[in-house]
């Protein structure tokens, strides 16, 4: 298992991307002022995108894992690796997401706990209905790590 930094053409993993943020126009909005990450284990198995939020907060914006190697450790291996990579230039790994069964508590088994939300910011930002679990998403939960 490798995991590199992507520096150049982030777009050919917009297949992975549009897993975790489903809206492209979304997307753009933070993946050239982030910074990629992919996990390869023979090929490309997950990849992640983090932000400096400043005050010493480093922000996840956008990780997925391959449907077929979805619980396989990829995520949290990539959550570890910004763990540590970080550690000594950040204070706080956080990462914004749906109020989802699916993915909240992924992030809390990764040492997450929730911090605060932003009312309607999928119904305010999306041009439409964003489904996981069968839940609508509607506000963004935060969720923190200390580093």
């Amino acid at each position: 298992m490798k995991i590199r930094e992507v520096n150049e053409n982030k777009k050919q993993f917009i297949a992975l991307l549009l897993l975790a943020d489903e809206q492209e126009n979304m997307i753009d909005h933070y993946l050239e002022k982030g910074t990629m990450y992919v996990l390869e284990d023979g090929n490309v198995k997950a990849e992640c995108v983090v932000t400096d939020e400043d005050n010493g907060i480093l922000e996840i914006k956008n990780i997925a894992v391959d449907p077929q190697n979805q619980g396989q450790g990829y995520g949290k291996a990539l959550i570890d690796f910004l763990s540590s990579k970080y550690a000594d230039e950040y204070s706080i790994l956080q990462v914004g997401t749906g109020d989802s069964p699916l993915t909240v508590p992924f992030y809390e088994k990764c040492g997450f706990v929730r911090s605060h939300n932003i009312p309607n910011f999928f119904t305010d930002n999306y041009d439409h209905p964003i489904y996981e679990c069968g839940v609508r998403l509607i506000d963004m939960v935060y969720l923190q790590r200390c580093l």
